[in-house]
């Protein structure tokens, strides 16, 4: 089923800002991994989407509970100019491409399957041990760079690191 695009409208049955065409050609200029089939593309376009309506994003939507995603927004400052209510920033775009790139990496190399380095070596009958992973909760994703974090950085309500204190 082809994608339904969002264009600054608000679209009720939107389910992304990029097509499968767009997302094909960034990753080929910037070298991501992602699969070959339209379909598949799709899928992780709409997958990014939906994640992306979960983000604390500045303003609030134009269109309300009415429009599918996040964006367009009313009452959005970046670099001290407001955006027009029907804006769709190229940022966000290119964010939600990199965003399934990096969701396609995670499902093809997930976190909890991936090993330590290397810490015994045998050559003769080949045997090797990996440092075991302790998940802290801390186990970083794959792309640790996050393109898509860079690309939303502005558009969101809050930027950068937080520490949650609690007073007991």
């Amino acid at each position: 089923m082809a994608l339904i695009l969002e264009d600054g409208t608000g679209k009720a049955n939107a389910d992304s800002y990029a097509s499968a065409e767009d997302f094909a050609d960034r990753a080929a200029a910037y070298g991501w991994t992602i699969p070959a089939t339209e379909e598949a593309q799709e899928v992780l376009l709409r997958r990014a989407f939906e994640a992306m309506n979960a983000l604390g994003w500045k303003g609030s939507r134009t269109h309300g509970t009415a429009q599918a995603g996040a964006w367009p927004r009313k009452g959005v400052t970046v670099d001290g100019e407001i955006l027009a209510d029907d804006h769709i920033p190229a940022a966000i775009v290119y964010g939600q491409m990199a965003l399934a790139a990096e969701i396609h990496a995670d499902d093809i190399s997930p976190p909890e399957a991936r090993k330590g380095p290397v810490v015994r070596e045998k050559v003769d009958v080949l045997e090797v041990q990996y440092a075991e992973i302790k998940n802290t909760g801390r186990l970083m994703r794959a792309a640790p760079d996050r393109p898509s974090s860079v690309q939303f950085a502005d558009y969101l309500a809050r930027r950068g690191l937080f520490v949650a204190v609690s007073r007991a």
